[in-house]
């Protein structure tokens, strides 16, 4: 089995061989995970005073971070969009530009031709809808907007909504598998904003993009994480192929596959704020096998991964490549899932 029709095997609950991984060490993957190029920033990282450094992105959005560090992206501390009621005269960048998509399209085009192509899932150049808004004009810009500026904020959102859909369309062209979103909708315990805003706001646009990414032959990825088990059932009925969560021990294993196993694929790594903190290697080890035993209890239903910068978060290598060796090791499907 190829490491494509794995992965499309796991996440359509079609009897792959064993879980597909997309791991940290040295042993095989099965994902080609594709972010595409994009302009410059307007100001790189600089220091800004004493404490903090500054960055200006391609979007015109400022963020800061302590000074002479690193590691993140930082917080926004500017949003360029000043006043949602002029939102039609900001410039979106040119993220769509087919040259920003050029080094992805060589990336694929050698996959295909290996003798063991992989799953190709290609990140959308625009890739938020709910994220891209409020990094623009400010979190509680937003939330105020929903309720002081609903008209305008609809229509900012329609017009990222608009250039998703060419980004997916650009992804179809140099032959992605799946396409892949951001948006974290979820604080720790509950939804960020309640669910009839989120269906008034959003979801048409969702179910239209999510639609266009399957008409094209496509699955459709999305990043959210926080408690969003009440949000779920409405992206599965929207469309949504794979949830990717990098915390799951606020919603619980057992309710995740409970609830949703056999209708909607998960790809995560081990709870990244509790088990992989504070947990033992022993500890790691057995939460990998609880994830196989629960979210891959649907002959299939599971993708193996890393948090993608681990040194941010205080994930050592020791508890990495036990996670990695679990994954590897207990990788392998069960077919009866727990009923609750």
């Amino acid at each position: 089995m190829t490491s494509r029709k794995r992965v499309k095997c796991a996440i359509h609950f079609e009897g792959p061989d064993h879980v597909p991984h997309h791991l940290p060490d040295d042993g095989e993957d099965d994902l080609l995970w594709l972010w595409m190029e994009h302009p410059d920033p307007i100001r790189d990282w600089h220091g800004y005073d004493a404490d903090t450094d500054r960055m200006t992105d391609c979007w015109g959005t400022t963020f800061y971070r302590a000074a002479g560090g690193k590691l993140g992206r930082g917080e926004v501390v500017e949003p360029p969009i000043k006043d949602i009621a002029r939102q039609a005269e900001y410039i979106l960048p040119d993220m769509n530009n087919p040259k920003y998509l050029e080094k992805a399209r060589r990336r694929i085009e050698a996959n295909n031709a290996s003798g063991n192509p992989k799953y190709g899932l290609g990140v959308m150049p625009f890739n938020s809808l709910n994220e891209g808004v409020h990094n623009l004009m400010g979190l509680e810009e937003m939330f105020m907007a929903y309720y002081e500026a609903p008209d305008d904020l609809k229509a900012f959102i329609a017009r990222l909504a608009e250039n998703q859909r060419e980004s997916i369309r650009r992804l179809a062209e140099i032959g992605c598998d799946g396409v892949m979103g951001y948006d974290d909708w979820g604080l720790q315990d509950n939804l960020m904003v309640g669910l009839d805003l989120i269906e008034e706001f959003f979801m048409p646009h969702y179910r239209e993009n999510w639609a266009l990414a399957r008409q094209l032959g496509m699955d459709v990825w999305l990043h959210s994480c926080g408690q969003i088990m009440d949000l779920l059932p409405t992206f599965i009925e929207a469309g949504l192929t794979v949830i990717q969560q990098d915390q799951q021990e606020n919603m619980g294993l057992e309710n995740l596959s409970g609830k949703f196993g056999g209708k909607l694929a998960f790809w995560c790594p081990v709870d990244i704020q509790r088990t992989m903190i504070e947990g033992s290697l022993e500890d790691i080890e057995n939460y990998v096998k609880r994830m196989v035993e629960t979210l891959g209890a649907h002959n299939g239903g599971l993708v193996s991964m890393a948090y993608s910068t681990p040194e941010e978060i205080g994930h050592t290598p020791e508890k990495l490549a036990a996670m990695s060796k679990a994954f590897r090791e207990y990788g392998v499907y069960h077919t009866a899932a727990p009923v609750l």
